[in-house]
């Protein structure tokens, strides 16, 4: 998967310009094959009481994809070509 990854100073620093980078990127999906049953929803439920519910992983398959795609363009925001 071709990308560029871009370092842009913060605040604290007081260059003008930004460096980019050639990357490659390894994406890997795990529990893509597991089935969201009654297992699952006691996990979610157990988990609950400990965490976030919002944050764990054992969650309705609807919000999980949600929260990944949401994730994914964060990390990889769509950009303009520069033309």
């Amino acid at each position: 998967m071709p990308a560029r990854a871009e370092q842009i100073p913060g605040k604290e620093e007081a260059q003008m310009f930004h460096e980019a980078y050639d990357v490659v990127l390894y994406l890997g999906i795990i529990d893509i094959l597991q089935e969201y049953n009654m297992t699952k929803k006691i996990e979610h439920a157990y988990k609950s009481i400990q965490f976030d519910s919002l944050s764990i992983s054992a969650v309705d398959p609807t919000f999980y994809s949600r929260r990944f795609l949401d994730f994914i363009q964060k990390v990889f925001p769509p950009h303009e070509m520069a033309g």
